[in-house]
């Protein structure tokens, strides 16, 4: 009577990546990439790639199946992260929550490139959700965009330590002081 719940659907969790990695400029040959991907299911989906060298990496688009998504109470959320692990440190190329099962043309324009210098600070940013002007998508990275890029926090040790006004990282200001300071990016 109740199969319908044992039915499983495809869960889109990440699109195609594509990226390239540098430090003062200059493509970083044989660094691993590790890609993280996670469903409401809490298995950590992981597989990596290794920089060319130019630097650039690849990563393929990834779908599961899951019946989850048939329950009659579910928020999906999908947990994607692409990081480089150098000692205890872990260095973030994409950190974002994407709240379904099905591709986010969004996502999927951000991750088809990601230009990453590893002398970035970790930033928040913004882009745009194309179908809701009121609310943008949220996501983490040391990567940036000439497009459809708004950042709006410089991390330090895992917390926002700078506010970004007008994505202009010029105008900062210290969390917890509420002083501006010079920022050289």
């Amino acid at each position: 009577m109740f199969s319908w719940f044992k039915k499983k659907k495809e869960v889109f969790l990440s699109p195609e990546v594509n990226g390239v990695v540098t430090e003062n400029g200059t493509p970083v040959a044989n660094l691993e990439i590790i890609r993280s991907l996670m469903y409401l299911d809490e298995i950590d989906r992981r597989d990596t790639a290794i920089t060319d060298e130019d630097g650039r990496f690849h990563f393929p688009k990834k779908t599961i199946f899951s019946s989850i998504p048939n329950k009659l109470i579910v928020e999906n959320r999908v947990s994607q992260e692409i990081f480089i692990e150098k000692g205890s440190t872990l260095i973030p190329l994409w950190v974002a929550n994407q709240s379904s099962i099905i591709e986010i043309p969004e996502y999927s324009k951000k991750l088809a490139f990601l230009e990453c210098e590893l002398t970035n600070k970790r930033v928040d940013f913004e882009f745009k959700k194309n179908n809701n002007e009121h609310l943008n998508y949220m996501a983490s990275s040391i990567c940036r965009w000439s497009e459809d890029y708004i950042p709006t926090w410089i991390m330090e040790d895992g917390e926002e330590k700078y506010r970004i006004h007008d994505g202009d990282f010029n105008k900062l200001t210290e969390r917890f002081t509420g002083k501006e300071v010079q920022y050289e990016p």
